[in-house]
């Protein structure tokens, strides 16, 4: 079957995505140089270059990609959800935590590109501002306790990834449970 040029360089694209993915999680984003990259690719360094400009363009595009925020988009920016929000949340929570598991490899690399880099910045910047907003709009429709929804935001996704990451998975009912009234 032959492929059109554009498809070509997606499936190339791809192909350089998932050896950065080893090798990052192999050696770390900063252990990683250029040639370690298209060597294990079995590409030159020009040839990466034409796809992307960096290093560290490869690592924000893996995490933008491959990461929890695409998912967290989907389900997060379908306003007006009828579901009850700790339903909502019970289910993003688990969703996280399966991708902790599921990909491991590409949760080494988020957690050794997190060296204070703007890109990383921006992703996680959005996703607690996506989580930040449901918060919000649930705290205005009483159906959440008042409280720093920013705040909430950062601790959710903060606690199951470094629990996770620990190796003691989190009651993630327990934790939602945190943000609503008590009932009696």
């Amino acid at each position: 079957m032959t492929r059109t040029r554009s498809e070509q360089a997606a499936w190339r694209r791809e192909q350089l995505l998932d050896a950065a993915l080893k090798v990052f999680a192999d050696k770390g984003v900063d252990g990683a140089t250029v040639k370690d990259l298209a060597q294990a690719a079995g590409v030159t360094p020009g040839l990466l270059y034409r796809y992307f400009d960096s290093k560290e363009a490869m690592v924000e595009t893996l995490l933008s990609e491959r990461g929890f925020l695409p998912r967290l988009r989907e389900l997060l920016t379908a306003r007006h959800d009828p579901r009850p929000a700790k339903e909502v949340l019970t289910e993003l929570l688990e969703a996280f935590d399966r991708l902790l598991v599921s990909h491991a490899d590409l949760m080494a690399v988020f957690f050794s590109a997190a060296q204070a880099r703007a890109p990383l910045a921006k992703l996680v910047n959005e996703g607690q501002r996506l989580i930040g907003d449901f918060l919000a709009e649930r705290v205005a429709a009483g159906e959440l306790r008042a409280h720093d929804t920013g705040t909430a935001a950062k601790t959710l996704f903060a606690t199951v990834a470094v629990n996770r990451r620990m190796g003691s998975p989190i009651d993630i009912a327990a934790l939602v449970g945190l943000l609503f009234p008590e009932e009696g």
